[in-house]
């Protein structure tokens, strides 16, 4: 079991106030229209949610969520979802971290009803982002040569010079999406991996939040709101 650098608080949810916002959650600001991008691209390919949410990230404004704060027990709480829809009296686990006398969370979990709230963009450990990150860019390479074999038409246009094109414009694109935008991409894994760890989750970092969600519904469970998930 890995160590998690994130805390539980465990109790009721009291005083609680919900209001919208925009939050940039991506490590490099100045990189946030391109990142952003990225992940919509990729989540857009295997129709996960917030691929929407994720392109209106491009934004300097960042992600448009709900944001709260609560006390549970005698602590001061905040944070912010894409949806908050927890409500006063719930008891609720919820993971994060302190500063200046505020609990900020990252995750809040109903252990009764095996559901979880997120911050945008964290659904997969960091193995899970990892094999999620390699599929979507083997399909996107894919996607590129299918697409060179159209526009590349030219009846004397020999072979090497097909796979030429086609190679150096598939590595390009993978730079300049993939590649560039890696590191915040996998910095929403490890906390996805850090908090199933605070949670006691087995393997965290395989944890698929959109996986575990879609196997629960199919399961019988009832649908939820973007940005929360069964684990």
């Amino acid at each position: 079991m890995l160590n998690s650098q994130y805390e539980i608080l465990e109790g009721v949810v009291e005083s609680l106030f919900v209001y919208d916002a925009d939050v940039n959650y991506l490590a490099n600001a100045d990189r946030n229209s391109q990142t952003a991008g990225i992940v919509s691209v990729l989540q857009a390919a295997v129709g996960a949610p917030g691929a929407v949410h994720s392109a209106q990230a491009a934004s300097d404004s960042g992600d448009p969520v709900e944001a709260f704060t609560m006390n549970v027990g005698n602590q001061a709480i905040q944070g912010s979802f894409w949806k908050t829809t927890f409500k006063n009296g719930d008891n609720v686990k919820v993971i994060g971290f302190r500063d200046d006398g505020v609990f900020i969370a990252v995750a809040v979990t109903s252990p009764v009803n095996r559901m979880i709230w997120m911050q945008p963009h964290c659904e997969r450990g960091i193995a899970a982002q990892r094999k999620y990150l390699l599929r979507n860019s083997i399909l996107f390479v894919l996607a590129i040569f299918i697409l060179s074999s159209y526009l590349f038409t030219v009846p004397k246009m020999t072979l090497w010079f097909y796979l030429l094109c086609s190679s150096s414009l598939a590595v390009l694109s993978l730079i300049l999406t993939v590649g560039m935008s890696w590191k915040d991409l996998m910095t929403f894994a490890h906390q996805m991996t850090q908090a199933g760890s605070a949670l006691g989750i087995d393997s965290p970092e395989d944890i698929n939040l959109v996986k575990s969600t879609s196997a629960m519904v199919k399961s019988g469970k009832p649908e939820l709101p973007m940005g929360v998930y069964y684990y």
